[in-house]
């Protein structure tokens, strides 16, 4: 699992590198949604409670984290951060390549 370099972070996530080490050893939290780059065709991003970083088949794949938020909602509310501020600097909607390029 990696982490972006400009993580979104939700307001409810008081200890954000708590959170963050939690989530490498896949220490259970009750109220965190991860925000991952999606590995699946057109898909941009993917959002799920991370509960499921226990599952091995989660656990095998090396994520890219782009945000961490404590409920579904504050998650979709990331999202749309995240989509605002590429439409902003790039005036498209591709997402997906906006955060990768942020990284390089």
């Amino acid at each position: 699992m990696r982490f972006h370099n400009n993580l979104y972070i939700g307001d409810s996530i008081k200890h954000p590198l708590a959170a963050k080490w939690k989530l490498r050893v896949a220490a259970g939290q009750f109220h965190v949604h991860v925000i991952v780059i999606s590995e699946n065709g057109d898909n941009q991003l993917e959002c799920f409670h991370n509960s499921l970083l226990k599952q091995k088949s989660f656990r095998r794949r090396n994520f890219l984290v782009v945000g961490i938020a404590g409920d579904y909602k504050e998650a979709v509310d990331i999202i749309t951060k995240i989509t605002q501020d590429c439409v902003a600097k790039t005036g498209t909607g591709n997402v997906k390549q906006f955060l990768l390029n942020e990284l390089s």
